[in-house]
């Protein structure tokens, strides 16, 4: 009998050990091989136990990213790729539907429910610890602070930082998950001061969108809609009020930053960009792999390509040599916009399979329930849907190799399945 306990105690902490992992490794190294390797150890060790309840929600969400993983690997079939690139899109595109598995599994067999909103907070403070030590090194040893250098130097954003600070702020995130430590006024301080530094457009839209949708105000209601045209009118004052200065291009300080909002929507949109200007090309480096990659779809024999895409393993030529990654590259897999890379791999019945799956996810926080963290949880995930919408058209949004929000959908999941079936108000 001991022995048995042994063993459960065991499991449990391999299961807590292991969601760690997950959370922690994406945001430590940009090798995408590492994440690719554990990612698979993982894979197959849930395939090896996949004898857990689940729910029928959790087949329902996944299906159309499952059918969009089929689409793009029988579109391969019609078009020549190299196998390492065919390999390495696999994992992209089905990276997705494995950590949203893989999160709920984890989840289900975890004892303490909370687990999952505690790594979360903990991983956070200390990615944000580095990033703050990072950022203080660059200003002391720069005479003049550049905001790009300075976050190529420290870091872009942190997925688990944005997620740590709707918990610990957002009115309904501490009703879901009451953080107790003697160290939460400190881990607060430091989430805060990480946040600054980042300088990011993507990280306070982020936090910004999670934090209406666990409160419930992304949801088409009343109080929703009054927050939405809150949301409105301060987007048009500030780009009023951009429109009216010139902030110059790579200006130190704030400058800078207001200068990146400013071009934030053609630097998605424009379609004129004058690639031998290479002001006006990065300025707009997103709107001209999505124009490219849109191009080549139509290239194809009957514009074929259009409607299931060229599939895993194709590149999107860029038509010249760009400096990426340290090196010169023309052809490149993964795009900064991600309806385009969905698109292209999987054509417009991909994209379309996609707005399904942020559909369902947004319509959860319509499904009542009578118990309050359930409520909750609805309304977190519904923002996710919202917040992904966002990140799906600047950073490739779940499809970023470096993206694991998913696995929070899945352990969001499994929690509201394990309140539902006990009928229990306290989620530990």
């Amino acid at each position: 009998m001991a022995n048995s306990k042994q063993l459960i105690i065991s499991k449990d902490k391999l299961n807590s050990y292991t969601l760690v992992l997950l959370l922690f490794i994406p945001s430590l190294t940009p090798i995408i091989e590492i994440n690719i390797a554990i990612l698979s150890v993982v894979t197959f060790w849930l395939i090896y136990n996949f004898n857990f309840k689940y729910s029928k929600d959790l087949i329902q969400l996944v299906f159309p990213l499952i059918m969009i993983l089929i689409i793009s690997i029988f579109s391969t079939f019609f078009y020549s790729s190299e196998i390492f690139d065919m390999v390495k899109d696999f994992f992209f595109i089905a990276k997705p539907i494995f950590y949203i598995f893989i999160g709920y599994f984890l989840i289900t067999k975890i004892n303490d429910k909370d687990y999952l909103f505690k790594a979360i907070v903990y991983i956070a403070a200390f990615f944000a610890i580095i990033h703050i030590y990072k950022t203080v090194s660059y200003i002391i040893t720069n005479d003049e602070v550049d905001i790009n250098l300075m976050r190529n130097y420290a870091g872009r954003g942190s997925v688990l930082e944005v997620f740590a600070l709707v918990l610990l702020f957002a009115k309904k995130g501490k009703e879901l998950f009451k953080f107790q430590s003697k160290y939460k006024r400190i881990i607060i301080t430091i989430l805060i001061i990480s946040f600054i530094c980042y300088v990011s457009r993507t990280v306070t839209v982020s936090v910004v969108l999670l934090s209406l949708g666990v409160n419930g105000y992304l949801a088409i209601t009343r109080k929703g809609l009054k927050y939405m045209i809150y949301l409105i009118v301060a987007i048009t004052a500030l780009y009023t009020y951009l429109f009216s200065i010139e902030p110059q291009r790579g200006a130190p300080g704030i400058e800078g930053f207001l200068y990146k909002i400013k071009i934030a929507p053609s630097e998605i949109f424009s379609s004129k960009i004058d690639v031998h200007d290479h002001v006006d090309l990065w300025d707009h480096w997103r709107a001209y792999e999505a124009q490219k990659a849109f191009e080549q779809l139509h290239d194809t024999s009957f514009h074929s390509a259009l409607f299931m895409g060229k599939g895993i393993g194709s590149l999107v030529d860029l038509e010249f040599s760009a400096p990426l990654n340290g090196e010169e590259m023309q052809y490149i897999s993964v795009l900064h916009n991600g309806y385009a890379f969905i698109a292209y791999k999987a054509g417009i019945l991909g994209l379309m399979l996609f707005l399904v799956f942020l559909l369902i996810l947004y319509k959860q926080a319509y499904v009542s329930s009578k118990t309050p963290k359930v409520i909750i949880i609805n309304y977190l995930l519904s923002g996710i849907a919202i917040y992904y919408m966002f990140t799906t058209l600047i950073v490739t949004g779940t499809y970023n190799p470096r993206d694991f929000a998913c696995i929070i959908i899945g352990g969001l999941l499994s929690i509201r399945y394990y309140l539902n079936k006990n009928g229990l108000e306290k989620v530990n």
